[in-house]
């Protein structure tokens, strides 16, 4: 890898969240693939970061447990930590 590549890369993955979250320009899009269509490690970096941040959207939507199990998983934390205090 060249310096100048380096350079690139560097630059490349501090506006990687702007990228994945289309908040460039057209301009600048354009080139973040046009390097991406050359750089296999900005690539996997992307893939990554992608992957997680699906991740994170699909937890933040997740639905919450019920009521009634929250509820019940609550008591019991309470109860095991009055039991902890006692002994």
């Amino acid at each position: 890898m060249t310096a100048a590549n380096e350079t690139d890369c560097h630059a490349i993955a501090m506006r990687l969240y702007e990228y994945l979250d289309r908040e460039m320009t057209r301009e600048d899009e354009a080139a973040v693939r046009a390097h991406l269509a050359d750089c296999r490690g900005c690539v996997s970096l992307f893939n990554f970061e992608g992957a997680y941040l699906k991740f994170l959207s699909a937890r933040a939507n997740a639905r919450n447990a019920p009521d009634h199990l929250r509820k019940r998983i609550f008591e019991q934390l309470l109860c095991n930590e009055d039991e902890s205090a006692s002994a």
